[in-house]
């Protein structure tokens, strides 16, 4: 809020009078610019991505070259590298914005157009208020406090995010989810339900499109920072929390947990609640706080079954820590834990209803699985999720902790001090004891690149200081090591946020001239699944029966032709009945694996079913699994797609008739169409 009237109070005061007239005739000439060369492009034809990209570009050029005739003696821009990352940044955030409101078609085109410009307009004079000051200006304070980049940063990161919640194509684990909360229940095989709940409820209040899937990671990770926010209050200080709410929005892993909407998103919120309660209880010493350890933990094992490592991680630091021991004696642990396992309970229930599929699935199935060495993906795993001056900074954590804290502990007591060794030990232990069980299981099974996310919590606010010293300009001693990490922290942050805007605009507009991957899963499922919603429209009008439509891989192509077959209904304003989701399997009905699939579509209930397989190759069409369960009704056909314009791919398709569950040898011979 200061921020925005700082801003209102250069254009109302900061610039004299003698210049206020040729300042209001730049900006309106570049407003007027931007505004005529994007509408002029986009009404010829070209893309609105390379549009909306030549506009800008084109404006902000003619502007910078007037601004440096006019105030050539007053004004010192930035150096020409911190201008292009800062036209690229606004160029990705506005592109976000345009994406997102001309699919949901909830202004016209002409006015979206209108108001991308005028927010992009904004956004630059913001720069310019902000990273070159002047005494022209006569506001010397801009960009001299280094509170105020960390504060742009991260209300960029937020908005760069919401405004790409809904433009780019869901990834097929999304749209899988969003068939469980089509399937609503207790449990399912592979994940608890609570990212099937979280659906739901933002599904029902804004239909089925993907912002409403997605606005739940967005909502968890609030929460996540929320906390993660609070405990740095506690550990640390003010500075150093608002810096810990930088890395929260700007790391890879968590930047990616607050947009795609998995497991992961409500598990890393229950996470950083549990680990402020934990912090409470243990080192603040307040009781009430079990009560949170305790519903934190059963939400976290609503959302995933990896949240139960933090109890073990809490007991081991209570063995550890002298000072905590006296927690074993006292009631509070353990009515965090019956609250813990009465709000897991309808996973339990679930399981036992199920023969103890969903645990089976996620301890002894994972285990029993072949061998594979993947200590080295694990690690480089951990450097991608955390970005390698994060890595760089997690060693220097552990090797240089004097040297880190060295500021917090010259003002403090010896009792504060015992204070912060203990927080140091908790947040380390919390950490590091879910870490070393997938670094133990990396030994000899495959491990996941995201399994440690929520770990990284526990540490975040100690990285926060040192990047809050990289923003502040200022080294404390401790070797190259503490020193580098330092300084690179403030160019890590700017480039993971024009690597995230460059690949969301890539997912939603393209660039002009770079193609898209072929048959990447749902990228340009929209036109896709309308093209096949078309298809089983026009064969059930020919036939006059319901067609199971079935993806053939266990769960990418069920999932994103469910999803994908709704949203063209939706777009149509047609009302069917069931919806797609319910007439949509995948190929465990021809001897492969399906996970849920095999739950919602047992194979025993399609016998003499009319059916549309649907897959990437020809071979899973002609498969002896297809031809001994159905007889073949029409040719293979093909069916290609494109996204902004560009062709993405084919999928091939097969209408089958007379299904039946169990193979059989006297099955005609397959017929191959044009």
């Amino acid at each position: 809020m200061c921020m925005l009237k700082r801003a209102a109070e250069l254009v109302r005061v900061g610039i004299p009078s003698s210049n206020k007239l040729r300042y209001l005739v730049i900006n309106l000439l570049k407003l007027a610019i931007d505004l005529g060369v994007l509408s002029l492009l986009h009404s010829q034809g070209f893309s609105l991505s390379f549009s909306h990209i030549t506009s800008f570009l084109v404006a902000s050029g003619t502007s910078y070259f007037l601004h440096t005739i006019w105030y050539h003696n007053e004004v010192k821009y930035p150096p020409i590298k911190q201008l292009i990352v800062i036209v690229l940044l606004i160029i990705f955030l506005r592109g976000g914005i345009l994406a997102s409101l001309a699919q949901s078609n909830l202004i016209s085109p002409g006015a979206t157009i209108i108001l991308c410009v005028f927010i992009s307009s904004i956004c630059s004079h913001l720069v310019r208020a902000y990273f070159t000051p002047s005494l022209e200006f006569n506001f010397p304070e801009f960009g001299s406090n280094p509170g105020h980049l960390t504060i742009i940063l991260m209300i960029y990161s937020v908005f760069l995010r919401l405004s790409y919640l809904g433009s780019p194509e869901l990834f097929y684990e999304e749209a899988y989810y969003w068939n469980y909360a089509q399937h609503l229940d207790i449990g399912y095989l592979d994940h608890p339900p609570m990212v099937a709940w979280i659906i739901e409820v933002f599904t029902k209040m804004m239909g089925d499109n993907e912002f409403a899937v997605r606005f739940g990671a967005f909502a968890c990770w609030l929460i996540a920072a929320f906390f993660s926010y609070k405990l740095a209050c506690k550990v640390h200080d003010r500075s150093s929390a608002v810096q810990t709410l930088l890395l929260m929005a700007t790391w890879p892993v968590y930047f990616a947990a607050g947009w795609v909407m998995t497991p992961d998103a409500p598990l890393i919120a229950c996470w950083a609640a549990a680990l402020y309660y934990f912090y409470q209880a243990l080192i603040n010493e307040q009781r009430l706080a079990w009560i949170g350890i305790g519903i934190s933990i059963g939400l976290g094992m609503l959302s995933k079954y990896t949240m139960v490592l933090l109890g073990p991680a809490a007991v081991l630091f209570i063995l550890v820590d002298r000072h905590s021991r006296k927690w074993i004696f006292k009631p509070e642990p353990y009515l965090a834990i019956i609250t813990a396992i009465i709000i897991f309970l309808p996973v339990i229930a679930w399981n036992a209803e199920h023969e103890w599929a969903s645990f089976f699935y996620q301890s002894h199935d994972r285990v029993a699985e072949r061998f594979e060495f993947s200590l080295p993906y694990f690690i480089s795993s951990i450097i991608l999720i955390i970005t390698p001056t994060g890595f760089v900074s997690l060693i220097v954590i552990l090797l240089y902790k004097n040297a880190v804290f060295s500021s917090e502990h010259n003002k403090s007591s010896s009792a504060i001090h015992n204070i912060m060794d203990r927080s140091y030990l908790l947040l380390m232990v919390l950490t590091f004891s879910p870490v070393a069980v997938f670094l133990a299981l990396s030994l000899f099974r495959e491990t996941k690149f995201h399994w440690t996310a929520p770990c990284w919590l526990g540490i975040v606010s100690y990285i926060a200081l040192i990047a809050n010293r990289g923003f502040l300009g200022s080294q404390s001693g401790g070797g190259k090591l503490l020193t580098w990490s330092q300084r690179a922290w403030p160019t890590t942050i700017v480039t993971c946020l024009v690597c995230y805007g460059a690949a969301l605009h890539y997912l939603s507009l393209g660039f002009p001239g770079i193609p898209y991957p072929q048959n990447l899963y749902l990228l340009g499922w929209r036109s896709f699944g309308d093209e096949v919603e078309k298809l089983v429209e026009q064969i059930e009008r020919e036939t006059n029966e319901k067609i199971l439509v079935v993806g053939m891989d266990r769960n990418r192509i069920a999932s994103g032709l469910a999803f994908y077959r709704t949203e063209a209904i939706t777009i149509s304003n047609e009302r069917v009945s069931p919806k797609p989701a319910f007439q949509t399997s995948s190929w465990h009905l021809f001897g492969g694996k399906g996970l849920m699939y095999e739950y919602w579509f047992p194979s025993e209930r399609q016998n003499k079913k009319t059916m549309l397989l649907i897959s990437k190759s020809i071979t899973n069409l002609t498969s002896d699994e297809v031809y001994s369960r159905v007889r073949q009704e029409d040719g293979i056909k093909e069916i290609t797609f494109s996204k902004n314009g560009k062709w993405i791919g084919r999928y091939y398709c097969l209408l089958v008739r007379e299904y039946q569950n169990h193979p059989s040898k006297n099955m005609p011979p397959m017929i191959l169409g044009d």
